[in-house]
């Protein structure tokens, strides 16, 4: 056992999943009202068929001296893969309420060119340590609640708050992988390889933003705007 991950048994780590797959199809067929037919045909069709139990690999980092690897988790094929799929989809509706949101550098760009800035400003940029390691399951699912909570007036009353919960609870507690012939569960941070995880970063940190970091410094900021964890500012 380590900080971050835990071995487990072979027969463990196959008896965690099988429950996770019991638990992730039940809560589609009692929660199917809230759902649209589109996201039914896909959860019914990508269920069908064999699931593969991610896989972690090292990703070496050659622009780096000495090279180093980075620790990548692939959950394609996976089970919970498709209900991460289904929860980014999902995020996407919220990521425009994060008010530092941008979309990708272009649209920074064009922002840019439409602002008079004078010439007694500062530039800055800040760029997150290890942003998905630092964000526990706890702080990371309160953020996401407490965001759905102060945004509701302005997401659809449609949205399954409930169920986007629950399915976004079992994604990050249950990363179980396997490396070589062992299986591990990870125990910190945000489930790693998870299709979820970036828009799940965004939203969790710009909970913060949005009611503590904009409210005492928005006079101060002329403009703000983050990408996942790459900040610019003036």
């Amino acid at each position: 056992m380590t900080d971050a991950y835990l071995q487990l048994l072979t027969a463990d780590a196959k008896h965690r999943l099988n429950n996770i797959t019991t638990t992730l199809k039940n809560l589609i067929t009692t929660n199917s009202k809230g759902l649209s037919n589109e996201e039914l045909i896909f959860f019914q069709q990508s269920l069908q068929g064999f699931h593969r139990i991610p896989v972690f690999y090292g990703l070496p980092k050659v622009h780096k001296q000495p090279v180093t690897l980075c620790p990548v988790v692939s959950t394609s094929g996976s089970l919970l893969a498709i209900f991460s799929t289904w929860l980014d989809y999902k995020m996407k509706e919220l990521l425009s309420l994060v008010k530092s949101y941008v979309k990708n550098s272009f649209t920074a760009l064009e922002e840019l060119q439409h602002i008079h800035i004078p010439d007694n400003v500062l530039l800055f940029t800040a760029d997150a340590t290890s942003m998905y390691t630092n964000i526990d399951s706890t702080t990371g699912l309160t953020a996401i609640r407490d965001f759905l909570e102060t945004n509701k007036s302005h997401i659809s009353p449609t949205f399954p708050t409930e169920l986007f919960l629950q399915i976004l609870q079992i994604v990050m507690e249950n990363n179980v992988f396997q490396f070589s012939n062992t299986y591990w569960l990870q125990l910190t941070g945000t489930a790693m390889g998870t299709p979820v995880a970036c828009a799940y970063a965004t939203v969790t940190f710009g909970q913060y933003e949005n009611s503590t970091i904009l409210p005492k410094y928005q006079q101060q900021l002329l403009y703000d705007k983050r990408y996942i964890d790459d900040i610019i500012g003036i």
